[in-house]
């Protein structure tokens, strides 16, 4: 460790990623405590169906998971992404390897950019394409500031709330392209689902999704037969063996 690490770590102590605990010597982004409880989703459940194609996800939305999601959209604590996006590397790269040749994210909307400072989803796909040595890709814009999703109910209003609410940006290059599309909590599906649509209208030749969370129950998903799964994986640059 270099002298100023050292008194960056003196001024500002690492803290766990998921529940701000001050980190111990030898623990890297993430406490003994909760490396030891995390909710990782079934084996059986990790790809869940969507419309447009296979979504891979981590995490269940619970506990200290939660917490750390609610740190990194909500309390500023942005350098918690490139821990998250370690998990959700490693999980696309065993579970969508030869699907996509891009990576790309769910954009929030100028106003919340503005307010936050950052895109929470925007430094999940970076910190994943980083990890594989080579950068994520903003093809997409929020050209609304729809209510959260979060504060909808049912999968129909969540549907409605993001209808025509993305766009693919001015120069953006997106026909021919495979893209594993990045997100924080996948619920029902719907902003994926929204955002899936929008690059497949403009010529995207595939997409696949991958988020770090989601609640126990989805709405209008399911798990994904071993035949669809192979169907999505086409021949593709993209391995595991790249992590």
């Amino acid at each position: 460790m270099s002298l100023w690490e050292k008194l960056l770590n003196l001024l500002f102590p690492p803290k766990c990623a998921f529940c701000g605990a001050l980190l111990q010597d030898g623990e890297k982004g993430v406490c003994a405590a909760c490396e030891k409880a995390l909710p990782y989703v079934e084996e059986g459940q990790i790809l869940c169906a969507l419309p447009f194609g296979p979504c891979a996800v981590t995490f269940y939305y619970e506990d200290m998971v939660r917490q750390g999601i609610h740190g990194l959209k909500f309390h500023g604590r942005r350098a918690s992404a490139a821990v998250f996006a370690r998990y959700m590397a490693q999980t696309a790269a065993e579970h969508l390897a030869g699907a996509f040749d891009a990576v790309t994210f769910v954009p929030v909307s100028a106003r919340r950019l503005k307010q936050r400072g950052y895109d929470q989803s925007r430094l999940l796909a970076e910190g994943m394409a980083a990890l594989w040595d080579t950068k994520e890709e903003a093809v997409l814009e929020k050209v609304r500031d729809n209510p959260a999703q979060s504060g909808l109910s049912g999968a129909g209003a969540r549907r409605d709330n993001v209808r025509g609410v993305y766009r693919i940006r001015e120069g953006a290059q997106v026909a021919g392209k495979r893209f594993l599309l990045v997100d924080d909590v996948l619920t029902t599906g719907s902003t994926l689902s929204e955002c899936a649509a929008t690059l497949l209208a403009a010529g995207a030749a595939g997409v696949v999704s991958c988020a770090l969370a989601t609640p126990g129950a989805r709405e209008n998903s399911g798990t994904l037969d071993e035949k669809t799964i192979n169907k999505a994986k086409t021949a593709g640059k993209w391995s595991k063996n790249r992590m």
